[in-house]
């Protein structure tokens, strides 16, 4: 008897946790929909959010998605600890371009100038990817109230095709990331990586060609 009430339970389990999952990926996509749609993003139906990512787009900036986008937001979602919900922030005349087949879990993507990704990249959970300093190298600027930031410098990102970069790396600014290269989780990348080649560490180094 105690058998078939463990066994019972245990096939009840897994009923609820997919019907529970159903709904919450159906609501996700939903309010991940409305979000794109305020913002002004261009994006294909066919994207997968599994919770709901923090969108902010200024409405002199341009965001683009392409097809068969997959996020992945919060701990639920891809349990690898420190987990967040994806972050995109484009700021004024700043230009965030996501190719098509693209997969982000708990990545934040920060975007004051243009930051492009191409078609098949894979990128870990939270990695974020930085096109500029934020603030000033020079001290007086920086330490100014309001603090001045006329001349904090920004230079393109681009994360070429086929592209995969591990979990808990720093993509800095004007970095070319190649064609079917990878990076290992945590680095810190803040120069380019041609086509075909493995970098890790901090700041990231060549390890091997593919």
């Amino acid at each position: 008897m105690d058998y078939l009430n463990t066994k019972l339970l245990k096939i009840l389990y897994k009923i609820l946790k997919q019907s529970f999952l159903s709904i919450d990926i159906l609501l996700s996509w939903s309010l991940t929909f409305i979000k794109f749609k305020l913002n002004g993003v261009h994006f294909s139906n066919d994207f997968i959010s599994r919770g709901i990512p923090l969108v902010n787009v200024n409405l002199k900036g341009c965001f683009s998605i392409g097809k068969g986008f997959v996020i992945n937001n919060g701990i639920n979602y891809n349990m690898i600890g420190r987990q967040q919900q994806c972050f995109f922030i484009v700021g004024p005349n700043a230009v965030l371009n996501i190719a098509n087949n693209v997969g982000l879990s708990g990545v934040a993507i920060i975007c004051y100038k243009k930051i492009e990704i191409e078609d098949n990249v894979k990128i870990g959970g939270n990695t974020v990817i930085y096109d500029s300093d934020f603030h000033s190298l020079n001290p007086e600027e920086r330490n100014s109230q309001p603090e001045n930031l006329s001349n904090v410098i920004v230079k393109s990102v681009k994360i070429k095709k086929g592209a995969f970069i591990g979990a808990h790396c720093t993509i800095l600014k004007g970095v070319t990331v190649g064609e079917n290269s990878i990076v290992g989780a945590g680095s810190v990348v803040s120069r380019s990586i041609p086509n075909g080649e493995i970098w890790a560490g901090n700041p990231a180094k060549f390890i091997k060609n593919i």
